[in-house]
């Protein structure tokens, strides 16, 4: 194949053209802002991260510029000193054009030069802007209003500039149904829900199952062109939180889906998969330590998470282990333990409906606080197949001062064991106290770690649903 001298000085000079153009060139104009430095901030979960920081330059000018394009997403303009934000966008195709607005009014006089994805962007947030305040004073009248022809007009009134929104709204992302700011505003739009029939509960039912099954559609799990918006944490921690239903197996199931989804962006993957990691370690709802033991298990001790720290992975991977067979739905373990008389005994040996373990310490400042709940709710129960065994996380030299508090404070009716050796630590995992667990007439744990504030009131709810359900 022949080729010109020309053509390769054509190819040359092209090749430099293109990587002239690579990475991104921002100028930023803000008439009446004085300070000599402007950041730069991007979305990324539910934090933004600073990208750059740059001073003012000769012309008054704030450049932000880098070799590697900026990847796809919201950025934030920060005005310093009040953290005053403008949000802009960043796509893959444009980067390299000029803001202009002014300090006093940042967001009413914002334009932009070499960027049709921000003009689209800031001309929906200008309709929206306009019509936002009519649809809630609507809504606040309609809360208000009485039954009747009133509350009717504004019914009417309120779907009239509703409609008016939706049909700006379908047309604007048909006509710009291929730009990147129909994808971020799309991102943003909330589920629209059909009209369902049956009875108030059966609708609800409906409309849960109709958000589960929609809930990606605005945002997809893979368009990762969304990740550095706002609206991607928001759809996969609303889908986790609110829309699957509340037990380890669902939630485990859920967020084995999303992390599938991420997996072809390492980022994402690794972000949300740790996200989820740090939220189920100390979860706010009993029983859901078992979504971590999943994860560890799943992503961490198989390598398929890449953490910084070593050391932190295996600690990780250690708790997890010793949560594992204290999860709810797991036999407890059993323990030999010597109750006040110096006689022997094993947890499994006690006969019971339900079996209450408590471990404490005299010298515990939360143990002190709770124990007079531990003592109402024996003195409530005791009748009812419960019995509550307190075990004192202490030495044997003393153990004795453990039952002098006990007696002191008049907290002898129930059952009381120690055992100096400390085997019970390994197997309950005790680093700190108190510590509690609710077992069923077969040593299964059904409850644990459960605050004394609340203990009557757990504890009466779950043996209620298994009478219920006749377990």
């Amino acid at each position: 194949m022949k080729i010109t001298l020309t053509a390769l000085v054509f190819l040359c000079f092209h090749t430099l053209g293109v990587l002239a153009n690579a990475g991104y060139n921002i100028k930023v104009n803000i008439e009446g802002y004085r300070e000599r430095k402007l950041t730069l901030a991007y979305y990324f979960g539910n934090q933004q991260y600073i990208k750059d920081t740059v001073k003012v330059g000769a012309d008054g000018a704030y450049t932000f510029s880098g070799q590697s394009p900026l990847l796809p997403g919201i950025y934030t303009l920060v005005m310093m000193p009040n953290n005053v934000g403008i949000d802009i966008l960043i796509s893959e195709k444009e980067q390299q054009f000029t803001v202009q607005t002014k300090k006093g009014s940042p967001h009413v006089d914002l334009k932009f030069i070499g960027s049709k994805e921000n003009e689209l962007f800031q001309q929906y947030i200008h309709f929206v802007s306009e019509y936002n305040p009519q649809l809630d004073t609507l809504r606040a009248q309609y809360k208000r209003s009485a039954e009747g022809p009133k509350k009717e007009k504004i019914k009417q009134a309120l779907q009239k500039v509703d409609s008016t929104v939706q049909q700006y709204l379908q047309q604007f992302l048909r006509v710009n149904r291929d730009s990147y700011a129909a994808l971020v505003i799309k991102s943003s739009l909330p589920i629209r829900y059909p009209s369902f029939s049956g009875t108030d509960e059966e609708k609800v039912i409906k409309t849960w199952l109709y958000a589960r099954k929609h809930c990606f559609d605005n945002v997809p799990l893979t368009e990762f062109r969304l990740l550095r918006t706002p609206h991607f944490y928001q759809a996969i921690t609303t889908y986790v939180n609110e829309l699957l239903f509340q037990h380890p197996d669902s939630i485990n199931a859920g967020i084995d889906y999303i992390l599938n989804q991420l997996r072809p962006n390492r980022e994402a993957f690794d972000y949300y998969a740790i996200h989820f990691l740090r939220q189920y370690l100390h979860p706010k709802v009993m029983g859901m330590d078992a979504v971590f033991v999943h994860l560890a298990e799943t992503y961490l001790a198989t390598g398929q998470i890449q953490l910084s720290n070593p050391a932190q992975k295996t600690k990780l991977i250690e708790v997890s282990q010793k949560l594992k067979p204290l999860l709810i739905g797991k036999i407890a373990p059993n323990i030999a333990l010597t109750d006040r008389a110096g006689k022997t005994f094993n947890l499994h040996d006690l006969k019971s409906e339900y079996t209450l373990l408590v471990i404490w310490a005299y010298d515990c400042g939360h143990c002190k606080q709770s124990a007079p709940f531990w003592k109402s709710f024996y003195e409530k129960f005791k009748d009812k197949g419960v019995k509550l065994l307190a075990l004192c996380h202490v030495t044997e030299k003393e153990v004795p001062a453990c039952w002098k508090y006990v007696d002191e404070n008049g907290y002898g009716a129930w059952l009381h064991a120690s055992d100096p050796l400390f085997r019970y630590a390994k197997a309950y995992n005790v680093e700190s106290t108190p510590q509690v667990y609710l077992m069923d007439r077969n040593k299964v744990i059904i409850g644990k770690q459960i605050v004394a504030e609340k203990m009557e009131e757990v504890i009466a709810q779950i043996i209620e649903l298994r009478k219920k359900n006749k377990l």
